[in-house]
């Protein structure tokens, strides 16, 4: 196992949600993504409330200019200000149109050709954007807080916990895991490696109940021999990094979301509490979201008598 370098003070590369923290330096404007020179790929990442200001701003923007046009112009009969004009350039690119004001001339009935053209590849290219947005599918996934090192059929395993948060169902719903780390090379050089971790089982033909992920440490694991001080010396520089992918079965269209636990966020000879229980008064099985997060010692016996189901009377 190669030597892992860090420092417990170091900035990990990943939150929970798999987003780099890192800050980006240095980078030739050209290739930044930027409303400039990237303008799908920002109207697309950015949030819903920068997106709708900027299109509300856009709006505005655009009406004033006419509205300034119509004003300097006299070209809009019975408007007695620039109010009025900037009223009626709303009505012109909304298509409203009310008609008690109207172009007063040939430079007003351009001025309203324009603006109208305009108003169309502005409606259009909102329209387009918001429905790009708002069709993207994404999956719902539950993801334990914590990853567990403990033990699982007399072996050492690493092991964290998902769930499906919708009530469909995902189909060959799909799960890999890796750590990444920086090393130290046997020439001294250090690298950032990304390391596969085999799974008991990546593939679920239906998930939509929890899903415990188990990786065996044994000797050919990446991890083989981990322990709490190595993970204490690797802090920011390790994360154990999970992507997850299947088919929506309502929506049929494919979804995918990523988690990444950082060393602080792995605890020892601990297991998951069972979630899945039975409503004593009724018999109906439930999986108990408010212990989804929860651990137990790891030897500790299992209470079932609590979620079994009353015996019915006699």
């Amino acid at each position: 196992m190669m030597a892992l370098v860090g420092k417990p003070s170091v900035q990990p590369f990943f939150d929970a949600r798999g987003r780099l923290l890192l800050e980006r330096r240095g980078l030739p404007r050209e290739l930044g993504s930027t409303l400039a020179n990237d303008a799908y790929h920002f109207l697309r990442t950015t949030t819903w409330t920068r997106i709708t200001l900027l299109f509300a701003a856009l709006f505005a923007l655009v009406n004033f200019v006419f509205a300034l046009a119509y004003w300097l112009t006299d070209a809009v009969n019975g408007a007695t200000g620039l109010a009025d004009c900037y009223w009626f350039s709303v009505q012109t690119l909304a298509t409203i149109g009310y008609g008690v004001l109207h172009p007063a001339s040939t430079i007003g009935h351009l001025l309203v050709t324009c603006e109208s053209f305009i108003g169309i590849g502005l409606t259009a290219l909102a329209t387009g954007v918001f429905f790009s947005r708002f069709a993207t599918t994404s999956a719902r996934v539950l993801f334990s807080t914590v990853a567990v090192v403990g033990e699982s059929e007399g072996k050492r395993v690493l092991m964290f916990r998902m769930a499906n948060a919708r009530a469909t169902a995902i189909m060959e719903a799909r799960v890999n895991v890796y750590v990444s780390r920086d090393e130290v090379l046997a020439d001294g050089e250090k690298i950032r490696k990304i390391h596969d971790l085999p799974l008991r089982r990546n593939v679920s033909p239906i998930f939509a109940l929890s899903w415990v992920v188990y990786h065996e440490l044994d000797a050919s694991s990446p991890l083989h021999g981990l322990s709490a001080e190595q993970l204490a010396n690797a802090s920011g520089t390790m994360n154990i990094i999970v992507t997850f992918q299947g088919i929506d079965d309502r929506l049929a269209s494919h979804v995918h979301t990523r988690w990444a636990y950082n060393p602080e966020d792995i605890v020892f000879d601990r297991r998951f509490v069972d979630i899945i229980k039975t409503d004593p008064k009724t018999g109906v099985r439930y999986l108990d979201f408010t212990e989804f997060h929860a651990t137990e010692p790891m030897h500790r016996p299992r209470d079932t008598a609590k979620n079994a189901p009353k015996a019915a009377a006699t």
